[in-house]
């Protein structure tokens, strides 16, 4: 009779973990060292934390058997797509790492039922150039759509530049699967346009960022590509009080846009510097998506409150150069500072202007650049604060203007994010957003839920939820 194999060497030494996981995915997708390995040491902010392996499986088995495996050896796993992530919540110390970008496929797009049925690894662009076959999109659409992954997306509750018309993502996700903590799969959810049967777990899962457990499929909402396209608009401002006050009065006066960015006269400097463009680089700069019907009405709107230029788009070339104004800012702004921190702070709409002119009072209080743009039509500010991480006094001179401008946020009835999520970055501060606004009996419900789906405690620990 031939040996059992139990998983030890004949020594009674335990296997390697690179050893067992290449026998779940194959040696090749496995990575334990050198260069690569530091390639998942790091996400898109910055945030570092080397793991002890990455393992790319291919199929929900192989991640069911490679959860169960950090179950037995109480090893912290974390689910990655791109590590886009801004908060730190995509790398650990020493945790197995899943790279989920094999598991890419488009299952089934359903044109009558008017949903897709995707894997967790594609990315949002390629999701929607299949689409685009069919005559659907998806619209959520993240300023990385190129790179982030559907099950990253998911795991952050991403939003993105369409969030004024169509909601972000949390808003387009019908099903999921799921696999727990102790290596089993479970589906969240059903394919139906009405489903009320028991808890709504698929929006738990949506936005918690990897603690709950690996989504590796989902069936996500789609809709058919627009006949006509909305009217595409540039407009700048010489102040912050006459852009908020055009934002405001368009919102009071029931037109939606699709779209509806700012960025500041900073932003703007970066891109004519570093991406050479040629844009007027005037205090405030907005760029909205009107639809036809709406489009005299918001002008009058737009004109009532002193802009210095507007332009509409004469065609499709010049609304695309506009909206790569808007997604490019990021990557203009980059290369200004040896360091750079990306915010992600919610106020009402109708307090956007006072948040932005306190943000501008905050950089200047701490000798600091910050440079903002974000979503004008859901009040979604993205500061960006530049500093010196090699100089000790710039470093505390950022974190502290961090901490006024979240918190100023909140006391103004805000929120410390509302896409990219908490991770490690702002676990204390969800404590006190949720203080401030009467939630720490929803806290400690929380905590509660992540210790059922989690009672190990190794998907993605130490993070958001469980570490406030």
């Amino acid at each position: 009779m031939g040996a059992k194999k139990s998983g030890r060497r004949a020594s009674g030494t335990a296997v390697p973990l690179s050893e067992e996981l290449a026998r779940m995915s194959g040696t090749q997708n496995v990575v334990s060292e050198g260069k690569r390995l530091e390639e998942y040491s790091e996400d898109m902010a910055g945030f570092r934390a080397t793991p002890a392996v990455v393992v790319r499986p291919g199929s929900e088995e192989e991640v069911r058997k490679i959860v169960a495996l950090a179950g037995r050896r109480r090893l912290p796993i974390v689910p990655r797509g791109a590590g886009s992530s801004l908060t730190g919540a995509s790398v650990s110390k020493g945790a197995i790492i899943l790279d989920m970008r094999r598991m890419d496929a488009v299952v089934k797009v359903d044109t009558v039922n008017w949903y897709v049925r995707a894997q967790a690894g594609i990315t949002l662009e390629d999701l929607n150039k299949r689409l685009e076959k069919e005559g659907f999109f998806f619209p959520p659409d993240p300023a990385s759509s190129s790179i982030c992954t559907v099950g990253g997306a998911i795991a952050e509750g991403s939003g993105g530049l369409r969030c004024v018309k169509y909601g972000t993502v949390k808003d387009w996700v019908l099903s999921l699967r799921l696999v727990l903590p102790n290596g089993k799969a479970a589906n969240f959810g059903e394919p139906l346009a009405k489903n009320r049967a028991g808890f709504d777990l698929v929006h738990l899962v949506v936005g918690s960022e990897g603690t709950l457990g690996v989504v590796t499929e989902a069936c996500l909402k789609i809709i058919p590509i627009p006949g006509t396209q909305p009217k595409r608009l540039l407009l700048t401002f010489d102040d912050w009080r006459s852009a908020s006050d055009a934002i405001c009065q368009l919102r009071a006066s029931k037109i939606m846009p699709h779209m509806f960015e700012f960025l500041d006269r900073e932003t703007i400097q970066a891109l004519n510097k570093n991406l050479g463009t040629s844009e007027d680089e005037a205090e405030a700069t907005l760029i909205v998506d009107i639809e036809e019907p709406s489009l005299g009405a918001a002008m009058e709107i737009f004109k009532r409150n002193g802009p210095s230029k507007v332009v509409m788009a004469k065609d499709a070339k010049e609304a695309e150069a506009f909206y790569q104004i808007r997604s490019m800012a990021y990557l203009a702004i980059r290369g200004l500072g040896k360091a750079v921190q990306v915010e992600d702070i919610v106020v009402p709409i109708d307090r956007l202007g006072e948040y932005m002119m306190k943000v501008k009072e905050t950089a200047s209080k701490h000798g600091l650049r910050i440079l903002v743009n974000g979503h004008a039509g859901d009040g979604n500010v993205h500061p960006v604060i530049l500093y010196d991480e090699d100089d000790k006094r710039s470093r505390a001179a950022a974190f502290r203007a961090f901490e006024e401008i979240c918190r100023y946020g909140i006391s103004i009835g805000g929120s410390i994010t509302g896409e990219h999520g908490v991770g490690t970055q702002k676990v204390k501060l969800l404590r006190e957003q949720m203080q401030a606004h009467e939630g720490e009996e929803a806290l400690r419900l929380m905590k509660e839920i992540k210790r059922i789906f989690d009672p190990k405690g190794i998907m993605n620990p130490g993070k958001y939820v469980e570490a406030a």
